[in-house]
């Protein structure tokens, strides 16, 4: 991570309904606006519920700008995403949104997953 941290959440059920306030604001802080910042908050929270739902502990949320991008990454201590499930639709769509509203990159180890998604700001 090499821009300035702008949260950091530990995640549980009890943190997931914050995640959409904390995420537009401090997106919306960085740079994103209107329809991009929605979508981006939309997916933030999609890989947010799913390590909730899914990942065992610890699962953390980090957000941060970096020069024109505004980069989230949502890790877990899960067993990873099945390989080519992020360019269809399946189950609950929810890694599909993301696929679809911002770059996503996910890394799966022995030990857990990260999520990292990725918008521009607008310049200008």
């Amino acid at each position: 991570m090499a821009g300035d941290l702008l949260l950091s959440l530990d995640l549980d059920q009890t943190t997931v309904p914050e995640v959409r306030r904390s995420v537009h604001d401090c997106a919306g802080a960085a740079g994103l606006s209107g329809l991009g910042l929605d979508d981006y908050v939309l997916a933030v929270h999609e890989a947010v519920t799913n390590a909730v739902r899914y990942a065992k502990s610890p699962r953390l949320l980090r957000l941060w700008r970096e020069g024109a991008r505004v980069l989230c990454e949502v890790s877990d201590g899960g067993p990873g995403i099945a390989t080519g499930s992020l360019r269809t639709p399946t189950g609950g769509r929810g890694l599909w949104l993301m696929h679809r509203l911002t770059t996503i990159v996910v890394s799966t180890a022995p030990d857990g997953t990260t999520v990292r998604l990725t918008a521009g700001v607008p310049q200008g």
